[in-house]
C-alpha cells in the first residue's frame, strides 16, 4: 500500500514538475510575478523528486557500467547543476519573491538564467527520454507488424522535425552557448503555437534519446 502510494506521488510529481517547466519557458506569456512562484514551486518539487528517488543514489557504485547507465549518471547530475543554476540566478534577478534580498541585477545573471534554463529544457527532454524505455518498451513492441506502425513512426518524425525547427527558431542553442546577451520574444506568436514548439522539442528530445539507447542496447545484446 505505501509502496503504490509512493508510486503514484512520484508520478503526480514528475507530472506537474514537467508541466511546469514547460509553462515557465513562456516567460513572456506569463507575468513576472507568475514566472517566479511557479519557479519556486518548480525547485521544490525538485527536492521532493530527489528525496522519493533518494535509493537512484546508491546504485551509482553498483553492477557494470553500461552506455545507458553512464548516460543515466551524465545526465541527471548536469541536470541536477542546471536546475541549481536555474534557482541561483532566478533568485539573483528576482524583483518579487526574492526582493526583500536586496541583491543587485547583474546582465551575468540573466544570462546564467538563460544558459541554465535552456541546458534544463534540453536535458529534461534527454531525461525523458531515458525513461521511454520503461514508459513505451511494451507499446512499441506491440506496434509491430501491426497497422499504426507505419503511421506512428510518421507521426514521430514529424515531431521530430518540427522539434528541430522549434529548438532552431526559438535560439535554444544560442544560450547554451553563452552567446544571448539579451532574449527577444516573438510576442505576435500565439500561445497555443509557443507551447507546441515546447513541446515538439522535448518530445523530440526524447525520442532521438529513446533510439540511440535501443540502438545502443540491441549492439550491446548481440555481442
Amino acid at each position: 500500500m505505501v509502496i503504490e502510494l509512493k508510486k503514484k506521488l512520484r508520478i503526480i510529481v514528475d507530472l506537474v514538475m514537467f508541466l511546469l517547466f514547460i509553462i515557465l519557458m513562456g516567460y513572456h506569456i506569463i507575468s513576472d510575478e507568475y514566472h517566479e512562484i511557479p519557479g519556486v514551486c518548480l525547485f521544490l518539487l525538485f527536492i521532493l523528486h530527489h528525496i522519493l528517488n533518494y535509493k537512484w543514489y546508491k546504485t551509482l557504485l553498483k553492477g557494470k557500467y553500461t552506455f545507458t547507465k553512464i548516460l543515466f549518471i551524465v545526465v541527471n547530475f548536469m541536470l541536477l547543476f542546471a536546475i541549481l543554476g536555474i534557482f541561483i540566478s532566478g533568485v539573483l534577478i528576482s524583483a518579487h519573491v526574492f526582493e526583500f534580498l536586496n541583491v543587485p541585477t547583474t546582465s551575468f545573471a540573466r544570462q546564467l538564467h538563460l544558459f541554465s534554463t535552456a541546458w534544463g529544457f534540453v536535458l529534461m527532454g534527454i531525461h525523458l527520454g531515458l525513461h521511454f524505455k520503461m514508459m513505451l518498451g511494451k507499446s512499441f513492441k506491440k506496434l509491430k507488424n501491426s497497422s499504426l506502425e507505419y503511421f506512428v513512426y510518421l507521426l514521430i518524425f514529424l515531431i521530430i522535425l518540427f522539434g528541430v525547427y522549434a529548438f532552431v527558431k526559438n535560439q535554444y542553442w544560442s544560450d547554451m552557448l553563452l552567446l544571448t546577451d539579451f532574449k527577444f520574444f516573438d510576442y505576435d506568436q500565439s500561445s497555443l503555437m509557443f507551447y507546441l514548439e515546447q513541446f515538439a522539442i522535448i518530445f523530440g528530445l526524447s525520442f532521438i534519446t529513446y533510439g540511440i539507447i535501443s540502438f545502443v542496447n540491441r549492439k550491446e545484446s548481440r555481442k
